[in-house]
């Protein structure tokens, strides 16, 4: 079966899939867990976080700029380092960011779905069992499903709706009800205790993203020059936009030690535009959640595709559609992320694995190295112990299946 031509984007194309990724609903789930860990240190767990983001964008730029293959952190490792550890690097981006696919979809469950607003609470309906994380899952298969191009329009959309909403909160938020005096007690407190580590890994999954593009390859046109060029913009513009609406929220809700709404957008609009209409965020947070989900699965399948080429999957995932889809490997891996979804207990679990691949130590600079490590092993819940289990089995059976081909 001939393989399909390859679309490829423009520079515009994949800054917005970098931008739908991080902007996805990482920054309206983890604000409010990460605020309460922090305990007066948010901003610091904030630049902590936003500093390891952009020590790993370093290396991911420099790595670009010299390889144009799919596969973003597996295929520069299998260039640079031994084919086990490129393995162990591909095996954990796909497997963390198929939690990370279920963590963002179970967002839109817990934050759309079940409770309604906080200003205009609703009682369950029957969207609480049409299962709606699995189907939004499905949905954004479908759409990526017609090729790469397809992706971008619509990721393009979703970002566009998502950022600008949150400009808007962060202009009505300093215009209304912002008290000022959050300004001159503004401090970066350099304390690493537990929760203020644990917040900056928190705070890291909603920096998760800025390399997607990275994971396309040659799919981005001139992919040396832009690919680094949309990792650059796309995380810069997060990292101004993440912290003015830190700057915002504390102004408005107030006290770092104060208590933290789990809707904490909807939080700060009450206070400073209590004639917004809830309904708004809600969609918003749907939109933002689409996004990263759409962008999570064309990343994911390439480099799963990738690893299908070199044989470190089974060769029929690198079967791609006439749009020039991975198919099979989208839809494998979206069956993945539905069965963490009906397994749901432990959502802040699920995102704790989302953010284990991420601390793989794949050609970066000594000091990104330590402070990875030292998010990693504060990542909240048994994610960390759980990931090498699953890590070790996966390299034991691969090591097997090598000893059973090379008999053969």
């Amino acid at each position: 079966m001939a393989t399909s031509k390859k679309q490829q984007l423009s520079l515009l194309g994949a800054i917005a899939i970098g931008v739908a990724s991080m902007l996805g609903a990482g920054v309206f789930f983890v604000w409010s867990a990460a605020y309460q860990s922090a305990k007066g240190s948010f901003f610091f767990a904030l630049l902590l976080a936003a500093l390891v983001a952009s020590l790993n964008a370093a290396s991911v730029y420099q790595l670009a700029s010299g390889i144009s293959r799919a596969g973003g952190v597996y295929a520069y490792s299998r260039v640079y380092l031994p084919k086990s550890v490129s393995f162990v690097a591909g095996f954990s981006f796909v497997f963390g960011k198929i939690a990370s696919i279920a963590a963002i979809a179970l967002i839109i469950q817990l934050y759309v779905v079940p409770q309604g607003t906080v200003l205009n609470p609703v009682p369950p309906t029957l969207l609480n069992e049409l299962h709606v994380a699995s189907l939004a899952v499905l949905l954004m298969t479908s759409l990526n499903l017609l090729g790469i191009n397809r992706t971008a329009l619509v990721a393009a959309i979703l970002a566009t709706v998502t950022l600008s909403f949150l400009i808007f909160s962060v202009v009505v938020g300093l215009n209304n009800g912002f008290d000022s005096q959050v300004i001159t007690n503004f401090q970066l407190q350099p304390n690493l205790n537990h929760g203020t580590l644990a917040a900056a890994a928190i705070i890291f999954f909603a920096f998760a993203g800025y390399a997607r593009v990275a994971t396309l390859g040659d799919e981005v046109k001139d992919p040396k020059k832009n690919i680094p060029r949309a990792i650059v913009i796309s995380l810069g513009i997060v990292i101004l936009l993440y912290f003015l609406l830190a700057i915002v929220v504390s102004g408005v809700i107030g006290s770092e030690n104060e208590p933290m709404p789990l809707a904490t957008f909807e939080a700060v609009l009450y206070r400073s535009a209590p004639w917004f209409n809830p309904v708004v965020i809600d969609a918003v947070v749907l939109a933002a959640s689409l996004g990263s989900i759409l962008a999570l699965l064309a990343g994911v399948s390439r480099t799963a595709a990738t690893m299908a080429e070199d044989r470190e999957l089974p060769k029929v995932f690198e079967k791609r559609n006439r749009f020039g889809a991975p198919w099979l490997a989208e839809i494998l891996i979206a069956v993945g992320a539905i069965v963490l979804i009906e397994t749901n207990q432990y959502t802040a679990w699920i995102i704790g694995f989302s953010s284990f691949e991420r601390k793989q130590p794949i050609v970066v600079a000594i000091f990104g190295l330590m402070l990875c490590l030292l998010l990693l092993i504060n990542v909240p819940g048994p994610a960390v112990s759980i990931s090498l289990g699953i890590l070790f089995v996966a390299v034991i059976a691969r090591f097997a299946l090598q000893k059973l081909v090379s008999r053969n």
